[in-house]
């Protein structure tokens, strides 16, 4: 009785597990707005308005452009990304700098973006899809 229960339950945590790794990535593809808070080494707080476009996105792999406003310059820059099965989301510039975030349970995009040196920054922004 105990091997019937022990492999119903092995059964049982087999189903959601395979469930669970089943789950298709959230689909991305679209245009994201945010407000970023900034801090530059060069620069000190700066803020503006960040537009995030996903391009094209087959499975967990993505790429698209971002665009960051203010109101004496625009500067677009291209990436690519990945979202992990636990939905951390990681994009990386085509120039430099790299992306950490996730989706929000209201499904907004948090992302915090960086890169070191002498022209170091730290970015953390909430996007919105349009």
């Amino acid at each position: 009785m105990k091997r019937l229960l022990a492999f119903a339950l092995f059964v049982l945590l087999f189903c959601f597990a395979t469930s669970a790794f089943a789950a298709d990535a959230p689909k991305l593809v679209g245009t994201w707005e945010g407000i970023p808070s900034v801090h530059g080494a060069k620069v000190g707080y700066r803020t503006g308005k960040l537009v995030v476009t996903i391009v094209e996105q087959q499975g967990n792999a993505f790429h698209g452009t971002k665009t960051y406003q203010t109101p004496r310059r625009s500067k677009t820059e291209s990436f690519s990304g990945t979202i992990r099965s636990d939905g951390q989301i990681f994009i990386a510039d085509h120039d430099e700098g790299y992306m950490l975030g996730d989706l929000t349970k209201d499904g907004d995009l948090e992302l915090q973006y960086g890169h070191r040196g002498k022209n170091a920054i730290a970015v953390y922004v909430l996007l919105k899809k349009k």
